[in-house]
């Protein structure tokens, strides 16, 4: 007979049989629920995310259009370039590969951090771009330590090339990363965090026709991230080519025009506007833009003194000097002030109120009718037609040839100048006009601003017979593979105020200036060449004849020249602005002669 002991034990034991019993069906039933939710519940979700470890979704990105001169000479272009990126996903250490690469790569991890901070918002499978165009030695130390880089992979991106670097970069412009505040525009709708985008020049101008369309592919990947597989693929949509109206062989004779130099060069075809040639210097390379640009590299640019981001083409904006006196002498003529035999002498100075106001010739040019006013550029002549005329009629017929105004040309970092005018003064300085400023601005003094590439325009509307055109760059539009897609038309803005009689007197004498012994332009002179044209000095300070020396170039005058060839059928008008060059027709005639004998060589007309 068993004992109580033995009974008690007994009973302890069947309990616990029991709770273990219990607690193996109730895990059972707890494993089994948790594979129901798995499979049921979570299966789509987890089935993803297992895809997602195997298939990597890839961006095609479209390479950007080219841009070509007239002659389908590549100046803008595209190259591969290396990417490092982190893909979200796949990595569960962000922080510490993040440390691991920067020190592999030797550069601070606080710039990747950012990076990665900023991109947070979007899908974990996009890569995450942390260094551009890295080296190829970079990249195969990178390549090297992949399996100890998780969520680390290579991207080949096309990126920005100017093959001939500084050539024409302020009329081809630069690119640069899309800003935060552009993505939330609609009129970037589309772009990703990243993207280089046109930011001044043919780049901004025509960003969305260069621009493209991305494509894409999935890609299985192993363990390491290497592509097994094309799962599917759609290819990117090629960006269209710009074709510019501008002469690559005539830029590069602009240019080596202003080696050295600060100044500004616009050649026109005076026919219809196009751009032939648009030279500022100093330049800079457009290829800093196309990676991310060191701060270095933009102090270097902005703290530059002679500012080589500036377009002077369209952006400087001086007294045109003597150039102006064509524009008095046409509102004279068409107000019948004067007639062409009126004359006028010039004993070297002229009184007028409290003040003498000197010609340039001290000695004086003597008895001065409207043909030896321009040729020789006599101030006295133009201080009397000034007085004659003042400063609202001088105004209107400047504004005729389109000064004061925007040239039209799409540019958006250009500049209006300024044409000075009874009623502007009265609301800039609180006074009526001053008799004596007529004087001043009758040979382009004074308060008159102008652009070389509204000059350029003004004497060309002349060149034509009187047509004053929009000047354009942009020839046409074509696809890939050369088909056309737009092709631009010539803009008439408005024609001159002026007789026909009125502007073939003036082209006359304007070939005289350059043609005669006594012209201050002989030294664009092309022997059948035709060559007309205009100098023009604008002061920069009143210093006293004999005070300028080479310690004072900074104070030297300011150079024009401005001029058009052939006299009869005009192809080339050109403008040569010299910043403290002194006189044009020293400085600046030489440089324009050597560009229109450069289009005549490229013409193969001789002349």
């Amino acid at each position: 007979m068993r004992s109580e002991h033995d009974l008690a034990y007994e009973q302890r034991v069947q309990t616990r049989i029991r709770i273990a019993y219990f607690l193996t069906l109730l895990a059972f039933a707890l494993l089994f629920l948790r594979l129901w939710l798995l499979q049921l519940i979570e299966g789509d979700n987890y089935r993803r995310l297992s895809e997602n470890n195997r298939i990597r979704t890839q961006i095609i990105k479209s390479p950007r259009g080219c841009i070509l001169d007239t002659n389908h000479k590549v100046l803008a272009s595209n190259r591969p370039s290396f990417d490092i990126c982190l893909v979200p996903q796949e990595t569960g250490r962000a922080a510490e590969v993040l440390q691991d690469l920067a020190a592999l790569v030797q550069c601070d991890v606080s710039p990747l951090k950012e990076k990665v901070r900023q991109a947070r918002g979007r899908p974990p499978y996009e890569p995450v771009k942390l260094l551009a165009d890295v080296s190829r030695d970079l990249l195969a130390l990178v390549l090297t330590h992949k399996l100890d880089l998780p969520g680390i992979v290579v991207e080949t991106n096309p990126v920005r090339h100017y093959p001939s670097a500084d050539l024409a970069c302020h009329l081809l412009g630069h690119l640069g990363e899309i800003s935060p505040q552009q993505l939330q525009s609609p009129a970037f709708a589309g772009y990703r965090p990243g993207t280089f985008i046109g930011k001044s020049g043919v780049e901004q101008m025509m960003e969305r026709e260069m621009k493209g369309t991305d494509g894409g592919y999935q890609a299985e990947v192993d363990a390491t991230g290497y592509k097994v597989d094309i799962m599917g693929r759609v290819d990117p949509v090629p960006a269209h080519n710009i074709i510019l109206t501008l002469n690559a062989d005539l830029q590069q004779a602009a240019e080596d025009g202003l080696a050295g130099k600060t100044g500004a060069i616009v050649a026109v075809d005076p026919r219809d506007g196009r751009i032939l040639a648009m030279a500022s210097s100093p330049r800079f390379d457009p290829n800093l833009f196309s990676r991310t640009i060191s701060a270095r590299e933009w102090g270097e640019l902005i703290n530059n003194p002679s500012r080589p981001l500036m377009n002077r083409c369209i952006q400087t904006m001086q007294p045109p000097g003597s150039t102006y006196k064509l524009i008095t002498a046409a509102a004279a003529l068409s107000e019948k002030e004067i007639t062409p035999e009126s004359a006028f002498f010039c004993s070297g100075s002229l009184n007028f109120g409290a003040r003498a106001y000197r010609c340039w010739r001290k000695a004086g040019h003597g008895t001065v009718a409207l043909e030896r006013g321009i040729v020789e550029s006599c101030d006295v002549y133009f201080y009397q037609l000034g007085i004659m005329l003042g400063p609202d009629r001088i105004a209107r017929y400047a504004r005729g040839f389109g000064l004061g105004d925007l040239t039209g040309i799409g540019l958006d970092e250009e500049k209006r100048g300024l044409i000075p005018t009874s009623d502007w003064y009265q609301r800039r300085y609180g006074i009526p006009w001053q008799r004596g400023e007529s004087l001043s601005i009758a040979i382009g003094q004074g308060a008159n601003l102008v652009t070389p590439l509204q000059l350029v325009m003004a004497y060309a509307s002349l060149a034509n017979g009187g047509k004053l055109y929009q000047p354009f760059f942009v020839e046409r539009v074509e696809t890939a593979d050369g088909k056309l897609v737009n092709r631009i038309s010539p803009q008439v803005r408005g024609n001159l105020p002026l007789a026909s009689e009125t502007i073939k007197r003036l082209k006359e004498c304007l070939f005289k200036v350059v043609n005669t012994p006594s012209g201050t332009g002989t030294r664009a002179q092309i022997p059948g060449g035709d060559v007309c044209g205009k100098t023009g000095t604008a002061q920069v300070i009143n210093l006293g004849r004999d005070s300028r020396s080479p310690r004072d170039s900074h104070l030297q005058d300011h150079a024009w020249f401005v001029a058009f060839a052939p006299k009869d059928v005009p192809r080339i008008a050109v403008v040569v602005y010299v910043e403290h060059g002194g006189h044009g027709g020293s400085a600046s005639a030489p440089i324009a002669k050597t560009i229109i004998s450069r289009l005549f060589e490229l013409e193969g007309s001789g002349v």
